[in-house]
Order: C-alpha cells, then structure tokens, then sequence
C-alpha cells in the first residue's frame, strides 16, 4: 500500500492545474448513498466510503494518512473506504473513479 500512496503524490506533484470534481458527481459516478458512517455503495455495510476525495491534493493527502484509498489511476479523484471493503466494491469503485477522471479531463 505504502507503493500507492508514494505514486499518488507523484501523480498529483505532476498535475499542473488542479481541478476539483464534485461530491455530486462522485457520489452519482459511484452510486453512493449517504449513510450514518458516510456513504453505502448499493447500500452495502461492507462498502462503505469514509471521505470523498476530490482533488489531487486531497487524494495525496488520503493517501499519505491511511492506506484505504481508491483512486482513478492519474490521482485526480478519489475516495477513502472503511475495512472491510469488498473487493467487488472496490473493483466498481475503481472502474468509476476511473470513468470520472477521465471526463473531468474533458
């Protein structure tokens, strides 16, 4: 994990301007619904989301102080999970924030 977290603040040392995605658009891309801990994915308990993450800066950050952060592969958007994460989830999650970063490049 420490490897992810050294390459997101690499991404995100590399970014010229950064631009910030919204929580709605997070929340929609990944079918979030708000819960008591944060977010559900599909409502599951074992796929909850602690923090949304929506710059490089914040996934950066995340991702120096936790190793539960899934990213798009450029580190330009991100969520912090809560263990236990489904991998199931995590495989959406990662699909999503993939899709979502690239649309935010557009």
């Amino acid at each position: 994990m420490a490897g992810i977290a050294v390459a997101l603040a690499l991404a995100a040392a590399g970014c010229g301007s950064s631009s910030s995605v919204s929580d709605s658009k997070i929340v929609s891309a990944l079918g979030l619904q708000q819960s008591g801990s944060g977010y559900r994915m599909d409502g599951d308990p074992f796929c909850t989301v602690s923090q949304l993450l929506n710059d490089p800066a914040e996934v950066a950050s995340a991702g120096n102080n936790s190793g539960n952060v899934l990213a798009g592969p450029k580190g330009r958007v991100g969520i912090e999970v809560k263990t236990p994460f489904a991998p199931s989830c995590a495989r959406k999650a990662k699909d999503a924030l993939r899709r979502l970063e690239h649309q935010s490049q557009s």
